[in-house]
């Protein structure tokens, strides 16, 4: 007796699609804040008061380069500088201000600036940032403020000298990519699971490939597996732009939930009719007719439809073609495009072929006055998309039930019939 199968057609795109969804999640992913910590010479700062580059010096950055040098610090923190412990930080300190003034290969944390001021054909010519998770150092501790665009300043002695540095907290959290700073933190940090997300995306892919297929049979009554494999590849390549742009356009994951959420709606909802193809893909891929003396068994991942020759009324040819409302729309929105001054005929084009498009098909009604069964053998180009599909109408007329060859239209979705 026929028994359900296909499941792991179902499973196969379940694999792929988690694999795009979480993998381009992860990719995308930013770190929710970042500390960037600068050091900072305050006598080449104040000497710098005088370097204009245009040669004009205003009458305030006179005053700051005439003070005192305690009085510029001063001046410059608003007072606000946390000494910490020497003993403890002074390694960090010295590490740091040799990362920041660009001595990135021998350090501890030449991997912590920016790839921008790392390349070599930008050198910058001022202190660079040194970045690190808000939980690797107590920025608490040091008068630093867990809020967007804070900074604060400490320093410690070391051989009579102060080292100071200038700390600032990047809130990744508050703005979307178009405002997010230039030089941000290496990738390593910024993006902590983008490799992770792509080999997601690499696994998800490997188990649609490879995971084992149904041995199909010469006589089998099927679907062609390339058709199949054609209407994957089309939800792919519409599901990636539909789900991943928001991402993209507000900057990271947890940014297109808290940004733009309107536009990441829009193309999440577009997204889901991608989701639907899949699933709707790996039906027919699991479908299949087995002919048998007595019935037509329909079978898919999702059970088994028993069809007694005995219990058919009749079997019609139906032609089925887009609803009528659809087709309106379809031609509306190709009128309204051209109104709209494009020269493009591809609108036109499409409303044509969706007016038009007609799927052939039989409709199997049972005497007990169930739902019939429709078996969708043409594309919309009148091609036979079901392999060895002659077997099925010879069966029917061999077991004496009515048959009605000649077509007669329908509307309607072919996955909803």
């Amino acid at each position: 007796m026929p028994v359900s199968s296909g499941k792991i057609e179902l499973w196969r795109r379940i694999a792929l699609l988690l694999g795009i969804i979480v993998g381009v999640a992860l990719y995308f992913y930013i770190a929710p804040a970042m500390v960037s910590v600068t050091a900072i010479d305050w006598q080449k700062e104040q000497a710098d008061e005088l370097d204009s580059g245009t040669g004009f010096i205003s009458q305030e950055k006179r005053r700051l380069n005439n003070l005192s040098l305690p009085a510029y610090i001063q001046e410059k923190t608003g007072g606000q500088v946390t000494p910490v412990d020497s003993d403890r930080w002074l390694e960090f300190f010295q590490q740091v201000r040799l990362a920041s003034y660009g001595d990135y290969e021998s350090l501890a944390f030449g991997n912590r600036v920016s790839e921008e001021d790392r390349d070599p054909f930008w050198k910058p010519s001022r202190p660079v940032a040194v970045f690190f998770k808000p939980g690797e150092i107590p920025i608490a501790e040091w008068g630093l403020v867990a809020e967007d665009g804070k900074t604060a300043y400490i320093n410690t002695s070391a051989g009579g000298q102060s080292l100071y540095l200038q700390l600032s907290y990047q809130d990744y959290r508050t703005g979307i990519s178009i405002s997010k700073p230039y030089r941000t933190a290496p990738s390593w940090l910024y993006h902590p699971y983008r490799y992770i997300g792509i080999g997601l995306l690499v696994c998800g892919l490997l188990l649609y490939l490879f995971l084992p297929r149904r041995q199909k049979q010469p006589d089998d009554i099927t679907y062609s597996t390339g058709s199949m494999l054609a209407g994957d590849l089309v939800a792919v390549i519409l599901l990636l732009p539909f789900f991943g742009l928001p991402f993209l356009v507000n900057g990271g994951t947890v940014q297109a939930l808290t940004g733009m959420w309107p536009f990441t709606l829009i193309m999440w909802g577009l997204a889901f009719f991608c989701i639907i193809l899949l699933y709707y893909n790996a039906w027919y891929a699991s479908w299949r007719l087995e002919l048998t003396p007595e019935a037509l068994h329909l079978i898919t991942f999702r059970g088994v439809r028993k069809c007694r020759f005995d219990q058919m009324a009749a079997v019609d040819l139906v032609m089925l073609r887009n609803p009528g409302w659809f087709r309106k729309l379809m031609l509306a929105t190709a009128f309204l495009s051209m109104l709209g001054g494009r020269t493009s005929t591809q609108p036109a084009g499409s409303a044509l072929l969706v007016s038009t498009a007609a799927y052939g098909g039989l409709e199997i009604r049972e005497s007990s006055g169930s739902k019939p069964l429709y078996v969708w053998f043409s594309n919309q180009n009148g091609g036979i998309i079901i392999n060895n599909f002659n077997r099925v109408p010879a069966a029917i007329k061999a077991a004496g039930v009515q048959f009605n060859d000649r077509p007669q239209e329908i509307e309607g979705f072919t996955m909803f019939m």
